[in-house]
């Protein structure tokens, strides 16, 4: 993945010397109002939410004419109806500058309306006016849409024609096409619903900053970049996120029925140290049942093959702090250097502000 960008852009980045800032194009129901629009804030792109991209920004505002960009009634240029804004990264240096679209984004939330006012020929005028603005990728609106009831999917030959059905949205065909199967059938959020056929496609649907509908796979890429510390690099700190006891257990439960429908049941669980049953992680099960376990020996072999892989971290998280990069995204895999290691971990999430260092969510499969 990541973002293609011009190679003055690339040194630029690199190099660390260049100005930053977030410029915007403010579309209401498909008609452009304002361009170059000025905002400061962030956003932030969680590949662990519905809505990947998502952003709390300020928009200052000033013209010639004296208007005010406060919304005053429904048909105000900035509400959450039908307000959009495509918002790009902008990379300046003394011989270059050049934006980077980091998303098209639809205004879910005004507030905070300043406006600064002056007489002038016997009449106030607006000098200048802001407003602080949440926004979210169009998957906020697919979010809220449902089904009248249990429906089934429309194009059963072609998952990818089902996406643009289901979000009336363009799509980027990231990985292969699927046909549906006639068993499958959406209960009443669309999203879910999205949500299923990225499944069958072998990924999970998002919002590209493009605005269309993509399917990150599950499948790690190759690195598209490498971070470092120290002279030359451009991190300033690397360490472990917060660790949690999240999605740990220490007993598997199999139950199943043989072919008389009498009841199989098989455990496996941790027996010692800090993780062991009913110490102080306390009890916590993970189930598993499949009408294709007939016997007690494949139950028990399932719960043995299982515990493992449920008692430990399956990833550690790692923060990074560093400078800007408009053209990482959720889901690109990075390499970065850590107490003389060089780790290889996939980006979960971007917090991305207007000026200053972002800070990256990296994920590291745990040996």
């Amino acid at each position: 993945m990541a973002i293609a960008v011009s190679e003055q852009m690339v040194e630029a980045i690199t190099g660390g010397s260049f100005t930053s800032g977030y410029v915007a194009t403010l579309t209401v129901d498909g008609q452009v109002m304002l361009t170059d629009v000025e905002l400061t804030g962030e956003l932030v792109s969680d590949s662990g939410a519905l809505v990947l991209t998502q952003g709390s920004l300020t928009l200052n505002y000033t013209d010639d004419e004296g208007r005010s960009i406060v919304p005053t009634e429904t048909t105000s240029w900035l509400t959450p109806y039908a307000s959009f804004l495509d918002i790009s990264y902008r990379v300046s240096n003394s011989i270059f500058t050049e934006t980077v679209l980091r998303g098209r984004l639809k205004v879910v939330g005004v507030g905070d309306p300043q406006e600064r006012k002056i007489r002038f020929q016997g009449r106030m005028i607006t000098v200048g006016s802001s407003v602080s603005v949440s926004v979210a990728d169009a998957f906020h609106t697919t979010e809220e849409e449902v089904f009248e009831g249990p429906v089934s999917p429309t194009y059963m030959d072609s998952a990818w024609a089902e996406l643009a059905h289901l979000t009336l949205l363009p799509v980027s065909r990231s990985v292969p096409d699927v046909s549906i199967p006639r068993s499958v059938l959406y209960d009443e959020n669309r999203l879910d619903a999205v949500g299923a056929v990225g499944d069958l496609l072998g990924g999970i649907p998002y919002m590209t900053p493009a605005g269309e509908v993509s399917v990150a796979p599950l499948a790690w890429g190759d690195p598209v970049l490498t971070i470092r510390m120290g002279p030359g690099g451009t991190a300033s700190k690397i360490g472990t996120d917060a660790l949690t006891d999240a999605g740990i257990k220490n007993k598997v439960i199999v139950t199943s029925w043989d072919d008389d429908q009498a009841t199989i049941l098989a455990t496996a669980e941790i027996a010692s140290g800090p993780l062991r049953w009913g110490g102080g992680l306390g009890r916590r099960a993970y189930k598993l049942s499949s009408e294709f376990v007939t016997t007690q020996a494949q139950a028990q072999a399932w719960a043995d093959e299982t515990l493992p892989q449920v008692s430990k971290l399956k990833a550690i998280a790692y923060s990074i702090q560093c400078a800007p990069d408009p053209r990482v995204e959720a889901w690109d895999v990075i390499e970065f250097e850590k107490d003389g290691a060089i780790l290889r971990g996939r980006v979960a999430k971007i917090t991305l502000p207007h000026r200053g260092q972002m800070t990256l969510i990296v994920s590291v499969i745990s040996g």
